[in-house]
This record gives C-alpha cells, sequence and structure tokens, in this order.
C-alpha cells in the first residue's frame, strides 16, 4: 500500500452508516479519534427508512418500527434526542382455517411451550421440536403460533432455527413494545447530527470493494476513488459479509466463515393507507369486535398483519419473514401489493375488489431484494 501511519487523514473508517455504524462513528469521535464513514447508499440509517409521504396519516416505517421492551440505554439514547414514546396496545387475533379467534398473547399457551422446551437434552431445529414435542389436536394453536413467530417476530426458516437459541431469546425479551412518535428517522437525524458536530466525516454513495489491510495501516476502495486511516470497523449487514461483494486482502477467512455461519432473515413489508379502517367493522370480521385489533396473524401468503393501534388511523402493514417472504424475493411490487390485498381478502370477509376501491396509498419494502442488505433481521441457527 501506498500511504503510512503517519499521513493517514483518518484515525478510524467505519464501514456501513446504519445504527450500529452512527453509534460508533459518534464514539470513537466523542473519544479524540478523527472519524469518517464510508456508505453505500445516497442516505443514512441503513435498514432504519422512515418516509413522510402525505398519503398517509403517519410517518411510514419502511425498516425497524418498534422499540422492544425497556432497554436504559436505548431509551436514554432516544430521550437524548427528544423522541417520545407510545406503548403499542390492542388485541392479537388469528384467522387459522378460516376461523378468527383472539390469541392470549404473541405464542399460545406459553406455560405449556416452557414446559416442553425444558425437557429438552440437547438442541434441534424448532421445525423438529414442533414435529416431536408438540403434537396432539389440543396442541393446534401453541403450534401455529410459535410457528407464526418464529417465522414472523426474527424472519426465521423453523427448519434452520435453532430451538434453545429461541427459548433464551424468549427467556430474556420483554412484552413490552414501543412505538416512536414521528418515526425512527428522529434518532438517525439526532446521530448524524452529533456525528458532525463532533467532526466525523460522511462519505456517500460509495460502496465499498476492497480493504486492504497491516497493522495500523488500512486502505479502503470504493467504486470512485480510495481511502486510508489507521484502523477500520466494519458495520455493513451479515447478508452484505456473506455475498463476499467486499475483498479483503490479506484475507480475513476466520471472521467470514463465523459470518457466514449466522443467519439472516428475508422481510418483505407491505404498508397500506385505507379510507377508513374496515377491520372494526364486523361486517368484514365474521361479526367479531376487532375494534382493538393490535396483530394479526393467519396461514396466508402475507401471513401477518398489524395496526397502529391505539392511533385512530386507516392504516396496517403486511408482513412477510422467513420462508414466506424468500417466496416474494423476485416478485415486482406491483405483485406482492396483489399478494397483500388477497390475503387481507382471505383473513376478512372483504372482496379485493372492495380493497382496492378502499385503497388510498401503499408502500412495498421488499429487503430480501436489496443488494445492501439481502434482508432485514438477524435469526437464529
Amino acid at each position: 500500500m501506498n500511504s503510512s501511519a503517519t499521513n493517514n487523514p483518518f484515525d478510524v473508517m467505519v464501514i456501513g452508516a446504519g445504527a450500529a455504524g452512527l453509534m460508533a462513528a459518534l464514539e470513537l469521535a466523542q473519544a479524540g479519534k478523527r472519524t469518517a464513514i464510508i456508505e453505500a447508499r445516497d442516505r443514512i440509517g441503513g435498514r432504519i427508512l422512515t418516509i413522510s409521504d402525505n398519503h398517509f396519516q403517519l410517518p411510514v416505517e419502511g425498516g425497524a418500527e418498534f422499540v422492544h421492551g425497556d432497554l436504559k440505554m436505548w431509551h436514554l439514547l432516544l430521550k437524548k434526542a427528544g423522541a417520545k414514546l407510545y406503548e403499542v396496545a390492542g388485541d392479537i387475533w388469528q384467522n387459522n382455517n378460516g376461523n378468527i379467534e383472539k390469541q392470549q398473547g404473541f405464542i399460545e399457551d406459553y406455560s405449556t411451550l416452557e414446559k416442553k422446551i425444558k425437557k429438552l437434552k440437547h438442541d434441534l431445529p424448532v421445525s423438529e421440536f414442533l414435529q416431536t414435542s408438540l403434537q396432539g389436536q389440543e396442541l393446534d394453536e401453541l403450534r401455529f403460533s410459535l410457528k407464526n413467530y418464529v417465522e414472523g417476530y426474527y424472519a426465521a426458516d423453523t427448519a434452520r432455527a435453532s430451538t434453545l437459541a429461541m427459548k433464551e431469546e424468549l427467556n430474556k425479551s420483554s412484552d413490552k413494545q414501543y412505538r416512536i412518535e414521528g418515526g425512527y428517522g428522529q434518532l438517525i437525524q439526532y446521530l448524524y447530527e452529533q456525528c458532525k458536530n463532533n467532526g466525523v466525516n460522511f462519505i456517500l454513495s460509495q460502496p465499498v470493494r476492497k480493504i486492504e489491510w497491516v497493522k495500523d495501516d488500512v486502505q479502503v476502495t470504493t467504486n470512485q476513488q480510495n481511502f486510508t486511516s489507521r484502523k477500520v470497523l466494519i458495520t455493513v449487514s451479515i447478508g452484505v459479509l456473506q455475498s463476499g461483494n467486499i475483498s479483503f486482502s490479506p484475507e480475513i477467512q476466520q471472521k467470514i466463515v463465523a459470518a457466514k455461519q449466522l443467519g439472516y432473515g428475508a422481510v418483505a413489508k407491505i404498508i397500506l393507507q385505507f379510507e377508513d379502517p374496515f377491520w372494526n367493522k364486523r361486517e368484514f370480521t365474521h361479526g367479531k369486535d376487532l375494534s382493538r385489533l393490535s396483530f394479526s396473524f393467519s396461514d396466508a401468503v402475507i401471513p401477518t398483519w398489524w395496526t397502529y393501534y391505539p392511533k385512530d388511523v386507516a392504516m396496517i402493514t403486511g408482513w412477510s419473514g422467513g420462508p414466506n417472504a424468500d417466496r416474494l424475493e423476485d416478485l415486482s411490487d406491483q405483485e406482492i401489493l396483489d399478494k397483500a390485498l388477497r390475503s387481507l381478502s382471505q383473513i376478512f370477509s372483504i372482496s379485493t375488489a372492495d380493497l382496492k376501491k378502499k385503497l388510498k396509498a401503499s408502500q412495498v419494502f421488499n429487503w430480501s431484494k436489496d443488494p445492501l442488505s439481502f434482508g432485514l433481521i438477524l435469526m437464529m441457527w
């Protein structure tokens, strides 16, 4: 390499301007390090993407949407950003074989699940656990809700997801869920401003192709130019690392092998704005009172849906994760939208023709198709 440790313009280059990259760059800059962020996209935020669209009643969250649990550091950061939270409330419903029934939680009969998992003597895929430990008609709802939870919440393939890892995650998780008033974009903007105020350089629209390194001397080659620094910190998605789009010299084979042993989930997300919240009307809900509908799970092509309750808006979001999303990867946005409307028609007692008449706006985010992420969620293998 042509550079030397004494004339590098940066102490650290951070690859990727998602939440992890922004946080890392801010801490480095606050510690007095000359820091730069190199980002392939023409924007910051990565898989956090808040869009303001006047056709929707609320900001559209294309990626991350919920704040899970009461992690103190996360809530403190949101407070510093001036972001206000409100708790997700309402009821969970399922449509299983055409029957709409209320669920008591994201996983039905959770106490039975705990007892069954405790009996495991070794790890096995969730799909095998479903087949061997959760048999019997009396556990139909538990099997249905657990499969939906793993494929939906984790965007995971049950044939590859670890049962013991799921157990550990469930034991640490909180039932509380929040949304950010005005969207996650406020947090990203706050981190950006703090980075700029601390002297961080932002280099956008430059995908990194190669990283050459020796101790205290790094050269990063993008599709446009070369940059040098003493150190490099890589915060790109697991999918990008696995893709081989970034080459290393010398190779970091051990770390790439480790990255390839991690899983990430495919996700398609569809946000729809209707002229009215039809799911509040009994004529469309088989006579059931869904006025407090929060989440709906089903066996439709787009199986998971959520409203913005307790907000009184006519927006609803469809979510397809894991194997379901894999089947959507090569479809156009219009084809995914059509499947979303057919899924709503299957879940509720309303025709696709009537849904199209009521539909005022739509946004489709097919993250599996995104070459800068290849998915949305890290999952358990």
